[in-house]
């Protein structure tokens, strides 16, 4: 189901996507969980898109505000494969808007990953709240798993969003899934592991 104009304004209002106020986030200790094993890909990984636009220069005037991101990261570690799936909405309570969906790694697996999004972009001629930049974070530690993202200062003022996400060791591609919905595809790959990042957008064309 899409939000509404209202509720993006919403959005736009709280912490999570207050640009100009609010400091960066702070890297705090998240609770670990157990999750079930990875069968397949993820559906957005499978699924066939036929509305690429090129580019971030290509969207249309507008803002976007995120709705919801999905992470797969897949890859092999001393010849074993281990594949973690996560989702986080951007529209739940906070403490409850991320999820480790499944996992599959070896038993003593301990690692970080981290790639960078905007969970705001912002194409209007004239800015009206700008891009907002944050970081997500995806950490294993000996079969406990755990999601979660923060506010980043990596995008310094009216640095250009697509020359940084070319430099950030990230490929992406943007998608005009309907007039009012976007989609963000990043791929990270470094040595034997690949980091998948898709955000959803909903679009607010009319932000005063």
């Amino acid at each position: 189901m899409k939000t509404s104009g209202i509720l993006l304004l919403v959005l736009l209002s709280t912490s999570s996507f207050a640009v100009k106020r609010d400091p960066a986030g702070r890297l705090l200790m998240p609770e670990l969980r157990s999750a079930p094993v990875c069968q397949d890909r993820p559906e957005f990984l499978t699924e066939l898109r036929s509305d690429l636009l090129g580019s971030i220069a290509q969207i249309p005037e507008t803002v976007l505000v995120a709705r919801d991101a999905e992470v797969f990261v897949d890859g092999t570690v001393n010849g074993e494969a281990f594949k973690i799936h996560a989702y986080q909405s951007f529209l739940k309570p906070e403490g409850s808007s991320a999820e480790i969906l499944c996992a599959t790694t070896p038993a003593d697996f301990k690692e970080r990953f981290s790639i960078y999004a905007p969970t705001l972009i912002d194409t209007k001629k004239v800015p009206k709240v700008g891009h907002s930049l944050w970081q997500f974070q995806l950490l294993a530690d000996s079969g406990k798993f755990a999601f979660w993202n923060f506010k980043s200062t990596s995008l310094k003022p009216k640095q250009n969003l697509e020359d940084f996400l070319k430099t950030s060791g990230a490929t992406y591609k943007i998608y005009q899934k309907t007039h009012t919905e976007f989609e963000l595809m990043l791929v990270k790959k470094t040595g034997e592991t690949t980091e998948y990042l898709s955000i959803t957008y909903d679009a607010v064309p009319r932000l005063k």
